[in-house]
């Protein structure tokens, strides 16, 4: 864990913000210092095929000191993992085929999607293990618990606050009362940093813990002694702890949210903010903290241990709690990007948005039902919920909903980017239709220049097999159009109009 850990921060003072150079040799000669300093004598490595490849996997690190070849140094990156992965496992004799066999490909393919994810989670099982042996029963025991828990939860809790403190101005403005350090956190820069050296320390552990690990049967790689069953390693009282402090930050963040965000803003904004700034400058952040918090609730429905009936009943009421404040903040971020849309139009992208965010709040109240209710199977109804959206997202015809919302949007502000709803299906013609009525002639000429672009494709002939009720639809509303409009008016917009 500590060579790992070493590596992640390696990684970051080598590579973050930096061109490769004599980084990479020194990155790979620390990796395989942690690498032969876990493995030790049960690494094979001798005058055999695994030896000879450290030379052009050294021969290869050097010339990103030696070269500047850009396409080179691209190359050489897939070219040097490949062969780690080959040599470390032939070293950990951990191969299923010979070197030379085109089976060992598999073992290749496994060493790049199987060994860095396998064993995430054994680090964290492994450090509360480690604690917990060295601390006897009852209050020692309890109080090792909850350091576990804060210890668990204080990067979470770090990352959770700058997220808010980001979307929400006045939250910020409270959480200035706080030490004035917190503030001084770089969230642009902080974030991807913490994310790079825990990813890399993660990944490494876990292909380092995978070639360490032996199977019984060398040939099956889903032998039991390989598979670590984690459901039930979390004590009650560490769990507690986690959900009682997050709880505690989410519970005042979401008292701020309904002072003013739905209370009709009695409390105002900050001053240097619009509506539409304000809510683009929370939305992303409050979704953020949304899946963080659907990712946490599952790993603790999976993982916390059964303990006495309060304290089981405090887990969930606290659980509970976690729910409710996050399905605000989904109301929040709703509310923020319908404001967003208010000012700059409905897109595909803000409304699929909207979509996803109300697929989110209903596997949140799946997920307070499994809760209350244990033998809830909730992946079983995640794939439900996830197929029934996906049905409902194209039978509600997003393209009609775009142009209806934009042209009422239009009419109340004068507002519209028709190049935009040009580019919507066939569906959406009825509605540019419109446009051509509307007073405004810069609007009326662009939406008829867009629909004789549109006409011309589609009197184009079209096989049988490409046959569209919506084309069709289409197609005879502007031929109709363009006959009424030249009935009326022979000479008007014969140019642009009249093919």
């Amino acid at each position: 864990m500590l060579g790992t850990i070493l590596l992640g921060l390696l990684a970051n003072e080598c590579f973050v913000d930096q061109a490769f150079g004599i980084s990479v040799p020194l990155f790979v000669l620390a990796f395989y210092g942690v690498f032969f300093w876990n493995l030790g004598s049960t690494a094979c490595v001798q005058k055999n095929f695994a030896g000879g490849l450290m030379i052009p996997i050294l021969l290869l690190t050097l010339t990103y000191v030696l070269f500047s070849n850009e396409v080179f140094q691209v190359l050489n990156v897939l070219a040097i993992s490949t062969l780690i992965v080959m040599q470390t496992t032939l070293s950990a004799k951990r191969a299923r085929a010979d070197w030379y066999a085109p089976s060992f490909v598999i073992d290749v393919l496994i060493g790049f999607i199987y060994r860095p994810f396998a064993f995430l989670a054994v680090p964290f099982k492994i450090a509360a293990e480690q604690i917990g042996r060295r601390t006897a029963g009852g209050k020692n025991k309890t109080l090792t618990n909850v350091f576990i828990g804060i210890v668990l939860t204080f990067p979470l809790v770090v990352i959770i606050l700058m997220l808010l403190s980001s979307a929400d101005e006045r939250f910020n403005y409270y959480l200035g009362a706080f030490p004035h350090w917190l503030a001084g956190f770089n969230l642009d820069t902080l974030m991807p940093r913490l994310i790079f050296i825990s990813a890399v320390a993660l990944f490494s552990f876990s292909y380092i813990w995978s070639l360490m690990m032996k199977p019984k049967q060398p040939a099956r790689y889903t032998d039991s002694t390989e598979q670590t069953t984690f459901a039930g390693c979390m004590d009650a009282t560490v769990v507690t702890t986690i959900l009682s402090i997050i709880n505690v930050i989410y519970v005042f963040f979401t008292l701020i949210q309904f002072s003013y965000l739905f209370g009709s803003f009695s409390l105002g904004l900050p001053q240097q903010f619009t509506y539409a700034e304000y809510a683009r400058r929370g939305f992303f952040e409050l979704v953020l903290v949304t899946l963080i918090n659907f990712t946490l609730l599952l790993v603790l429905l999976h993982l916390t241990k059964q303990s006495s009936g309060r304290v089981n009943r405090a887990i969930q009421i606290l659980e509970s709690l976690l729910v409710c404040c996050t399905m605000v903040m989904l109301v929040s971020a709703f509310i923020r990007m319908y404001l967003y849309e208010q000012m700059y139009g409905f897109t595909y992208l803000r409304v699929l948005t909207h979509a996803f965010m109300i697929l989110l709040f209903v596997l949140f109240l799946v997920t307070l039902f499994r809760i209350w209710k244990k033998g809830i199977k909730l992946f079983k109804y995640y794939l439900l919920a996830g197929i029934t959206a996906f049905v409902v997202i194209n039978y509600a015809n997003i393209d009609v909903l775009i142009a209806r919302w934009n042209i009422d949007r239009y009419n109340q502000t004068g507002k519209i980017d028709v190049a935009y709803l040009a580019t919507l299906s066939h569906d959406a013609t009825p509605y540019l239709v419109q446009l051509l009525k509307t007073k405004d002639d810069s609007v009326r000429k662009v939406a008829e220049n867009q629909l004789f672009g549109q006409k011309q494709m589609l009197n184009k002939p079209q096989a049988w097999q490409s046959f569209n009720l919506s084309n069709l639809r289409a197609k005879q509303l502007l031929n109709q159009e363009h006959l009424q409009r030249n009935q009326l008016d022979p000479s008007l917009s014969h140019e642009i109009y009249d093919d």
